[in-house]
């Protein structure tokens, strides 16, 4: 692997943690994330080329048969066919091709199978870069939002910050009416926040980990995300479950097994937390409800109450993103009636409640275009995730702390993806085909030093 190579890796994660949608800079009709995409492609193929490596299975990964490779064939032949059935069902062709591009990202899976090793570029190499990727991006969104909580709170003065902010970062800045923002690089300052918090579970005293604890939570709070707060709790309620499996293992007898727990300052620290998140969660996903949404008056003689006090006015929240995913359900459930799309999908480009993109629920929108065919592969590729770290972990393998803050992160994205659309983009995918790649690698790793 050359300089250019790590550069040109090293410039491509750094641009998928920071960058948004991908659109910072534009080079004509392309963005400066497909011209990366391909540019990392094209580079990979002269390498193959150059060394001779065509039938190399070590160098050429499109030729090894393992079976992540093999799902990954079959997504992206399944991406395929669904492009086809969307054009047989008469879908804006505009809209197919979109669609497919999104996903066709998931081809950089070969490239980054032969670079990503302790060799060439490593798993470690990749979590420093999205760690200070996320650092940075909390303190972005941090000054964004305090700019608009502060300097410009009065909706005159509001109007023209933002539209400057979206003339920088068109499409990628939402901001809500209490003048805080999301961005949508607000994935990796929730996975770089999990990730840190688990190293100080371990004792780590990295300033840099602290620093994305107090930042992150900040970022991540203010981002009035829902979905985070679900994610984040199921993340390390997963740090626990997979801690206690790794301490109580190798003990034999279920009372010596709960005696080392309860022995264990660690896991008594850790499990302290998880019941703080738990009544936390609760509270701010109220506040952001309120925050978010405006509280509506309900017209008392519409449905008056006996206890109701005269002049007391009952309010309710109008809660329009739960709103917005009940009509995609409903919707969805007309159009999956037919078993033929139940099973099929009805391609891409499908129109969902009127909405053709922005569909906010991805194992949804995966079911309706790709039907229970495609929605498998893609269950089959999350789970061989754990499955592989299971194998090494049984044949030996130690599961690091890394291992299990990714584990549990994944964990909690694959339930964020069903609330915030993540992991059929290229922002959720890339850290989804990195977890493929390492999975598949300690699992090989542990069977080759067993031979």
């Amino acid at each position: 692997m050359n300089r250019f190579e790590k550069v040109l890796l090293t410039i491509f994660f750094i641009e998928v943690f920071v960058g948004g949608g991908g659109r910072l800079i534009d080079f004509g009709i392309l963005s400066i994330r497909q011209v990366l995409f391909l540019l990392l492609i094209l580079v990979y193929l002269f390498r193959l080329i150059k060394e001779k490596a065509v039938f190399n299975r070590e160098i050429n990964t499109f030729f090894r048969l393992n079976p992540v490779t093999i799902g990954v064939y079959l997504l992206l032949g399944w991406f395929v066919v669904s492009s086809v059935i969307g054009v047989l069902h008469g879908h804006s062709l505009g809209a197919i091709v979109t669609d497919f591009l999104r996903v066709s990202y998931f081809i950089v899976y070969f490239p980054l199978a032969y670079y990503i090793s302790k060799e060439r570029f490593s798993l470690e190499r990749i979590i420093t870069l999205l760690k200070y990727s996320a650092l940075t991006v909390a303190l972005f969104t941090i000054i964004i939002s305090l700019i608009g909580k502060t300097i410009v709170p009065a909706p005159d003065d509001f109007k023209p910050y933002y539209d400057f902010l979206n003339r920088v970062f068109p499409g990628d800045l939402f901001f809500r009416p209490s003048h805080s923002v999301f961005y949508k690089s607000h994935f990796f300052v929730l996975v770089g926040l999990v990730i840190a918090l688990n190293d100080l579970f371990n004792k780590s005293k990295s300033k840099l980990s602290i620093a994305i604890v107090i930042f992150a939570s900040i970022s991540v709070l203010w981002s009035e995300t829902r979905g985070f707060l679900l994610a984040f709790m199921l993340s390390v309620f997963m740090i626990i479950v997979l801690d206690i499996k790794v301490l109580v293992d190798p003990i034999k007898g279920m009372a010596r097994k709960i005696q080392k727990l309860f022995h264990n300052k660690q896991f008594i620290k850790k499990f302290a937390i998880l019941v703080m998140v738990f009544v936390a969660v609760p509270f701010l996903y109220k506040y952001m409800t309120l925050e978010r949404f405006e509280v509506v008056k309900v017209d008392p003689s519409a449905n008056v109450q006996p206890n109701t006090e005269l002049g007391e006015q009952e309010t309710e929240v109008n809660d329009i993103s739960v709103n917005h995913r009940i009509e995609f359900i409903t919707a969805s459930k007309d159009i999956l009636v037919h078993p033929a799309n139940l099973v099929f999908g009805t391609g891409y480009g499908t129109e969902i409640a009127g909405r053709v993109t922005g569909i906010e629920m991805s194992f949804l929108d995966i079911l309706v275009e790709q039907g229970l065919i495609g929605l498998g592969i893609w269950g089959f590729l999350f789970l061989i995730i754990y499955f592989n770290y299971y194998l090494a972990y049984k044949k030996g393998h130690h599961l690091s702390t890394l291992d299990v803050s990714l584990l549990a992160v994944f964990m909690g994205v694959l339930l964020l993806t069903n609330i915030n659309p993540f992991i059929n983009n290229p922002i959720g995918m890339s850290f989804f085909l990195v977890l493929l790649i390492v999975s598949q690698q300690k699992k090989e790793l542990k069977d080759e030093v067993l031979q």
